[in-house]
């Protein structure tokens, strides 16, 4: 009996290696079905994740863009009338292009256009009043300006025609426009050869030409040489700056290293390759592209005076500030970078290799209208 017992229990230890080549089979399918699900919900939520960041980004640009343009005074549109004096305003050149970007009075970034210009007032600079003022008595109305100029304000006849427009006006003219621009940062390869540290493959950027050299907001200096004139709302119009006598005194911004910069307001903007659809759809009756490709601009998959899908914007048509004019505003972002950096890698590289459904994925498009409040000498009606 005492042999039995031992074999018996011989019988039970252990596994056969057809148990154990089972138990691993299970086991291997069972870990790499969770693993498969875990790099599953790792890859959704990186998806979502970047979706929701650029979505961020997006919502505050456009809510500063709208808060810029809705206190214009002027916004470029395209009033220029062609040949013909009796067909309607609009030769389907932005006036933008036209007025200020070959004329050169405003910068020309390499691969970028110009989407939108406008004129707006602003408050005087802080360091401008006397008695360096805090910001809260100047809006309460306590502060002061001196009787006379800062010594950078040049004279002309004892007097200085700068300094009196100021005090009386109480603010300034400012010029601001917003270009597209080209941002090929991950294969490294821009149009014009150069690199960029800024993330997706587009950005809009922000320019602002003021009358005085003021470095920083608080800063109260002379006359820049960028702007010798200020635009006469009364007389000519904005339409018409600079005038012919300042066009001989001014120095154009373009090319100059010593002009005022451009500031990147957001990155990850959609700016489509070879390949995808590209050029925006036309806008509605009765308004006109704010801005759009200049001749000889290099920019891939537009013709002259289109705009790009990735940011353009509509303005009602309008040839001076007398009218109210409100703005269509279209962004679209994309989140594939931060979603699918592969993917946007061989986007970039090569447009042709990736299909359109996986591009439309990631976008962000985002629309709205703003009215701008800025209305001059409005006629009664």
């Amino acid at each position: 009996m005492f042999k039995v017992f031992r074999h018996r229990v011989y019988q039970s230890a252990g596994f056969t290696l057809i148990e154990l080549l089972v138990s691993l089979l299970v086991a291997s399918i069972f870990l790499l079905a969770t693993a498969m699900i875990v790099i599953e919900t790792m890859r959704l939520d990186r998806e979502e994740t970047g979706r929701t960041q650029v979505q961020a980004e997006l919502t505050q640009a456009m809510e500063y863009i709208q808060q810029d343009l809705a206190e214009a005074l002027y916004i470029y549109n395209d009033t220029e009338r062609p040949s013909d004096p009796q067909q309607p305003p609009g030769d389907g050149i932005p006036d933008v292009i036209q007025r200020l970007y070959e004329p050169g009075w405003i910068r020309r970034p390499a691969g970028a256009i110009p989407v939108v210009a406008f004129w707006k007032l602003e408050p005087i600079p802080q360091g401008c009043y006397a008695g360096n003022p805090t910001l809260q008595q100047i809006r309460e109305g306590r502060a002061t300006l001196p009787a006379e100029p800062p010594p950078e304000f040049p004279r002309t006849n004892g007097r200085n025609a700068d300094w009196e427009t100021l005090v009386s006006r109480r603010g300034i003219y400012t010029l601001v426009v917003y270009y597209l621009r080209r941002n090929y940062n991950n294969a490294g390869n821009l149009e014009d050869g150069s690199t960029t540290p800024w993330e997706g493959n587009a950005r809009i950027d922000r320019f602002e030409l003021r009358p005085f050299n003021i470095q920083g907001q608080n800063n109260c200096a002379g006359r820049s040489p960028f702007f010798v004139e200020d635009p006469d709302p009364f007389r000519d119009g904005f339409l018409a700056w600079p005038s012919e006598q300042a066009r001989a005194r001014q120095i154009p911004i373009a090319g100059r290293a010593d002009g005022p910069r451009l500031t990147t307001l957001v990155s990850n903007i959609f700016s489509s390759r070879e390949g995808s659809p590209q050029v925006a759809p036309l806008c509605p009756q009765g308004y006109a592209f704010g801005g759009g490709r200049p001749n000889g601009v290099t920019f891939s998959g537009l013709g002259n005076n289109q705009n790009d899908v990735g940011f353009y914007v509509c303005v009602r048509q309008s040839p001076g500030a007398d009218r109210p004019q409100d703005v269509i505003i279209n962004i679209t972002a994309t989140a594939m970078e931060r979603a699918n950096p592969g993917l946007f890698r061989r986007y970039i590289q090569d447009a042709t290799s990736v299909d359109i459904s996986q591009v439309s994925r990631y976008l962000l498009p985002l629309q709205t209208r703003v009215f701008a409040r800025g209305v001059i000498n409005r006629p009664l009606s």
